[in-house]
Order: C-alpha cells, then sequence, then structure tokens
C-alpha cells in the first residue's frame, strides 16, 4: 500500500501506481463519509467500499513487500522505518486534538484508527521469511484458515490491530506470492474483460446503494477488527462461512478493479507513487477539520451537498500527492538514509 511500485523499463511500475490512487480515493473518502452527514446511500456505499479496499490494499502491500527480502537477508531498516512511522503518526493523532483543545489520550497498543495499518504492515514484514519459505498454496490455506478463525478469538481485536492483521493476512500472501511477470501475464490475457469487469463493479455498487446493503446486521464484519461475537451477534457461529464468502467477493472485485485500472502512465499516477504522504497526511487534515468543528458545520448542510465529498477527496489525494510532500514524507520515514542520499548529490 504504502511503497513504490516495482520497475519496468522507466523504473515505474504503473499499474500499481495507478491501482494505489483508486483505493487511495477510496480510503480518504471512507474516512470522511463517516463524519458527514449521513445519507442512506452513501452509507451504503461506504460499506460496499470496506468489503474490498483493505484487502485489496493488502494485497498490493504484499506484491510490494518482496524487497523485505535482500541477498536472502530480511531487511530490518525497512521494518524499523514503517515502525517509527507508526509512532510519529500516533504522537500527530494525539497532538491534534490536543493543540485544538479536546481531550485525546496517547495510546500506542490498543488501535483502533488509521494508524493501524502500519502497525500491521510492520507485522505482515516480520513474517515474509516464513512465508516465502513455504509452498504458496500452503501459504494461503494457512493464511486463510487464520483468517477465518481469528473471528472466534473473543480477546483478539484492536491490541496491537492483531484481528485486522491476521484478517488481511490472506491478501498480503497472495500478493507476496504473486511474481510481476505472473501478473503481467494475468492482464495482457484477461484485458478483453475490462468493459465487463467494470460492468461488475457498477453492478455490486448500485447493488449495495439501490437495493440495500445485502450484509444486514453483519456490515461491521468488514472492517475485520472485531471478533464474531461482536461483529456478527446472533451470526457469530457462522461467521467462518460469513467472512469466508466475504473473503471471495473481496477477490472478485479487487481483480475486477485490476482488470478495469490503467497500465501505463497516467496524470493520477503520481498519488500512488507518494501514496504513503497520502495516507498519513490526509488522516491529519481530516483531523484538523474535524476537531476544529468543520464537519460538524457540513453537516447540518442538506443531504444532497453530501455529494461533493466524493470529488472533494479527488482533489485532496491530487493535492496531497504532490511530490514535495511525497519527498518530505520520505525523509520523515528514514531521516538515516535520506541525509546519506543528500550528501552524495
Amino acid at each position: 500500500m504504502l511503497h513504490q511500485g516495482g520497475k519496468l523499463n522507466d523504473n515505474r511500475d504503473y499499474f500499481i501506481d495507478n491501482l494505489k490512487a483508486f483505493l487511495m480515493v477510496l480510503v480518504i473518502w471512507g474516512h470522511v463519509e463517516s463524519n458527514l452527514r449521513h445519507v442512506g446511500e452513501l452509507t451504503r456505499l461506504y460499506y460496499f467500499i470496506h468489503t474490498f479496499h483493505m484487502p485489496c490494499f493488502a494485497f498490493t502491500s504484499g506484491y510490494l513487500a518482496k524487497g523485505i527480502m535482500k541477498n536472502g537477508k530480511f531487511r530490518a531498516e525497512r521494518y524499523f522505518s514503517t515502525l517509527w512511522l507508526f509512532a510519529v503518526f500516533r504522537m500527530m493523532n494525539y497532538l491534534i486534538p490536543h493543540v485544538l483543545g479536546r481531550p485525546a489520550s496517547l495510546e500506542f497498543f490498543d488501535i483502533n484508527n488509521a494508524a493501524w495499518y502500519l502497525l500491521a504492515l510492520s507485522g505482515w514484514y516480520v513474517l515474509v521469511p516464513l512465508l516465502s519459505s513455504l509452498k504458496p498454496r500452503t501459504g494461503l490455506i494457512l493464511t486463510t484458515l487464520a483468517g477465518l478463525l481469528v473471528g472466534y478469538a473473543d480477546n483478539v481485536s484492536t491490541f496491537l490491530t492483531l484481528s485486522r492483521m491476521v484478517v488481511f493476512l490472506p491478501f498480503f500472501t497472495a500478493g507476496l506470492y504473486l511474481s510481476r511477470e505472473k501478473l503481467t501475464g494475468f492482464l495482457s490475457k484477461y484485458e478483453k474483460l475490462r468493459i465487463p469487469a467494470a460492468v461488475l463493479l457498477l453492478l455490486a455498487a448500485g447493488a449495495f446503494v439501490f437495493l440495500g446493503n445485502p450484509l444486514g446486521s453483519c456490515k461491521r464484519i468488514v472492517f475485520g477488527g472485531m471478533p464474531y461475537k461482536v461483529a456478527l451477534k446472533s451470526f457469530a457461529p457462522y461467521g467462518f462461512f460469513i467472512r469466508g464468502g466475504l473473503y471471495l467477493f473481496a477477490s472478485v472485485i479487487s481483480v475486477a478493479c485490476m482488470l478495469v485500472v490503467p497500465r501505463r502512465k497516467m496524470w493520477f499516477s503520481y498519488v500512488g507513487k507518494y501514496s504513503l504522504a497520502v495516507y498519513i497526511l490526509h488522516v491529519l487534515v481530516r483531523d484538523i477539520l474535524l476537531y476544529a468543528g468543520v464537519f460538524g458545520r457540513i453537516r447540518k448542510l442538506p443531504g444532497r451537498f453530501m455529494l461533493l465529498s466524493i470529488p472533494a477527496c479527488v482533489a485532496a489525494a491530487l493535492i496531497l500527492g504532490n511530490p514535495l510532500f511525497g519527498k518530505a514524507m520520505n525523509w520523515v520515514a528514514n531521516p538515516v538514509r535520506e541525509w546519506k542520499r543528500w550528501r552524495k548529490i
């Protein structure tokens, strides 16, 4: 999710950049929509997005995580860089409301906000050597079973984001095992399915928006951070099968997104290249607006104005993906490495 793509002839994998840019817009809108005025159709769209956008992001993180191993050795600096960013992110989550006079607590272990992905990513990195030592089929089966069964552990939830770390691990694993050659071959082979894939995405979104959320009272399971007894309540005994169905649905929708996303350089590709900056900065901007009371005033507007949140989030992604922000975030993530690179220049 948060890294630069693999290399092609011009040193960029624009497909990965474009996919991350698309998913980043969904992430921003998801974080904004929950703070706006309740509009039934948009709320149902919100749940549709959550059925697949984090699984697909976990897939891209796994696809790019091959670089955590170099010459058979674990690159600890990349692991610690991710942990460091998580700590900085959490500190900013605390300082913003504190400065604006709102109650806040500094918590590094019980994570229930956007910082969870950085902590989960560091956990997934630790598993890369183990997963790489397994046959792909074995690794996928084991991680999928773990994701399906973890929901029955009532004490596994937001602490160290363990629940989400395990729930989305199968998608990270799938990306880790998928080679660039196989992904390129798949996209080329099924390129003719781009239009049917786009139609499928529209139909699936429309089913949620206009026909009602198919998940019903089980809709909270899409967040992956709750045990079955909390997310599913009376349906908890069937959690294995409900999450299994969601895994299948997320996989189909994610593949459809990949078929639709352009493979060449686009005017918005830079958003995916600097997705790390967009990911962190959009949450900080949202928190400033939230604690400054801006969202409270927006909620007083008629519901139809909430539709403007979609183009606003697209604009936010384009602005926050500016290379200046991206390069600054690289310094924050690894100041020692960037200092050495600057001295060489």
